[in-house]
């Protein structure tokens, strides 16, 4: 690069620089300050660049301010600076050529991650870093925004034929990429876009699983392939996919949401415990993904209950459900009956107090304690709460069983085959079973 040539770009940098604002995120201090010196001695003005040392911090300078650039670092706390790149586009959704957003790490494998981020990552700086270092890999991004390669303009242009529904002529821009970079992933996403559009689904799936040739952990491919993978019904390798998506990506609620769904539906119960602690670190939890996190945490409880081995483990499961749901009924009553299924009843009767006391005369509330004190309590007490629920209109094909049972072990004889009358004009499947508890009472 020429003396002239270099200092050209300074000049054209600082034009650039003049009248945007540029947030600095990032926990420390000499890190913060070393990045504002290399700012302001490239033309960023002092009054428009932001310092902020969290995350938190950094989300509302994005919503007060809408910074043109964000220089954020990976690690920032609990969460992962890549998810500013969001709030950044939602505040200057029209401006993504005029913005920059760039990554600070010190780590190599985040670097991957940041660089398999391209179209939406412009930049990464690796610490320790120099002035020198930072100075060029900033100018290189905004020169490239300002006078893009022939790469990112052939895939522009694709991209605005295919936005005009002119897909042969997007996939030629596409096709003519293809040689005009080393490691052409993005054009391949296109390309898998503009095949997925037309329904060749093969043709699809392979130009994602090309891109994830050059780089196997490609955003976009990956993000590409499963959703193809999702509309195909193909879980198995779906779940392959988002598994890796969230292991390098920041999560996000509706993502692990996804991937919990799947882990489930593809029997994947031993990566659920680590899904819970990226949940743990989640701020903004709705309603959906807690409803996911529990329901993921007790399947996979049932699931160690069920192996005969994992009965602390499964327990240490039901325990961090209970506290994700805060109180709610539907997930107790999974729990406390799992463990009444593997007459674990000590266990039972401590999720049973767990319920919040304005569920406390509530018809699953008295069907649960009746079903656990069942198992401890004197027949006659047993037999009148029954008989107590029965009244109340409770209908439940549990309360039925240990009714029968309870009737036919005190010699209640008449009122037990009442009860198989009664519960299998209410359940018909389950008239064997009714029958069933009534012979072994009988001969007990």
């Amino acid at each position: 690069m020429t003396i002239e040539l270099d200092q050209k770009e300074a000049e054209a940098f600082a034009k650039y620089l003049e009248s945007r604002k540029v947030l600095i995120a990032d926990p420390s201090t000499s890190s913060r300050s070393g990045l504002f010196a290399v700012f302001r001695d490239l033309g960023a003005r002092s009054n428009l660049t932001l310092l902020v040392n969290t995350f938190s911090q950094a989300q509302a300078t994005i919503v007060s301010d809408k910074p043109h650039i964000v220089v954020a670092e990976y690690d920032l706390g609990k969460r992962c600076g890549l998810e500013l790149l969001q709030s950044q586009r939602e505040q200057r959704p029209e401006e993504t050529k005029e913005c920059l957003f760039v990554v600070v790490t010190s780590n190599t494998s985040q670097t991957a991650v940041a660089r398999s981020a391209e179209e939406d990552i412009d930049a990464y700086i690796i610490k320790p870093f120099t002035p020198e270092v930072v100075r060029r890999t900033l100018m290189r991004a905004a020169l490239e925004k300002i006078k893009p390669r022939d790469y990112v303009l052939a895939i522009d242009a694709g991209k605005a034929a295919m936005g005009e529904a002119k897909l042969d002529e997007a996939e030629g821009h596409f096709n003519r990429a293809m040689p005009l970079d080393p490691s052409p992933s993005l054009a391949c996403y296109y390309l898998g876009q503009v095949k997925a559009l037309r329904d060749i689904i093969n043709e699809a799936q392979g130009s994602y699983q090309k891109g994830l040739s050059y780089n196997r952990i490609h955003y976009k491919c990956m993000v590409g392939l499963y959703d193809l993978l999702m509309k195909q019904q193909e879980h198995t390798q779906a779940y392959e996919i988002v598994r890796r998506l969230s292991q390098y990506f920041p999560a996000n609620p509706k993502r692990l949401a996804e991937v919990l769904r799947l882990a489930i539906v593809t029997g994947k119960f031993e990566d659920i415990e680590r899904y819970y602690t990226i949940f743990t670190n989640i701020d903004d939890r709705d309603e959906t993904l807690i409803r996911y996190v529990c329901a993921a945490l007790v399947v996979c409880g049932k699931y160690y209950l069920s192996t005969k081995v994992g009965n602390n483990r499964a327990i240490e499961l039901f325990r961090k459900a209970s506290v994700t749901a805060q109180g709610r009924t539907k997930v107790l009553k999974e729990i406390v009956l799992a463990l009444l299924d593997y007459h674990l009843i000590k266990e039972a009767d401590s999720f049973l107090s767990k319920f919040p006391p304005e569920s406390f005369n509530s018809d699953e509330f008295l069907l649960l304690r009746f079903l656990v004190y069942n198992h401890a309590g004197k027949a006659s007490i047993i037999i009148d709460q029954g008989r107590a629920l029965l009244s109340r209109g409770v209908v439940d094909d549990r309360l039925y069983a240990v009714m029968i049972q309870r009737s036919a072990e005190a010699d209640l004889v008449v009122a037990a085959e009442e009860l198989v009358y009664e519960g299998s004009e209410k359940f018909p499947e389950k008239r064997g079973i009714f029958e069933e508890v009534l012979n072994k009472a009988r001969k007990g």
